[in-house]
């Protein structure tokens, strides 16, 4: 079972105070998925915040018609994906896969969403952790291309 104290250790929502995780745990639910699940699809209505309990979770983006690229890997208890909920156009903008059995706690978005509204301080702080969250991804993905490029040019003549 998920409690506020276990919410408190998660990377987005950390910060918030044992009444504001509650309001967010009243409405949502743990789900397991077997290895190979998609969770969701790049360019979905995204209606749900996910947040690892264990498991793996690879996210990818679809940058042709056929090909398709690992952006990160979930595999930390507590970290959080499918943050679009949370943002406008409200739309995924990877696909989420798990590369082995996964139980994630799903958050209904549009409940966290009214609620940042009526709550300040609480909109306030998800939203710095959020973006805390996707200045540190792009980060790494920067460093995994830079790594890529140099790999490359280190090994053409």
């Amino acid at each position: 079972m998920v409690t506020t104290e276990w919410l408190k250790k998660t990377e987005l929502l950390g910060g918030l105070e044992k009444s504001q995780l509650s309001i967010i745990l009243s409405r949502s639910s743990v789900q397991s998925f077997p290895e190979g699940k998609t969770i969701f699809h790049q360019g979905e209505k995204a209606y749900r915040l996910y947040v690892l309990i264990e498991g793996a979770i690879v996210l990818t983006v679809k940058t042709g018609e056929k090909m398709e690229v690992m952006t990160s890997t979930i595999d930390k208890e507590g970290s959080v994906f499918g943050m679009p909920s949370l943002l406008e156009p409200f739309l995924y903008n990877v696909t989420a896969m798990c590369l082995k059995p996964s139980s994630v706690l799903m958050i209904e978005a549009d409940h966290i969403r009214k609620y940042m509204e009526v709550d300040a301080k609480m909109g306030m702080e998800i939203m710095r952790k959020l973006a805390s969250i996707y200045f540190k991804r792009l980060n790494e993905v920067r460093e995994g291309v830079s790594k890529l490029v140099k790999t490359f040019k280190s090994k053409v003549p």
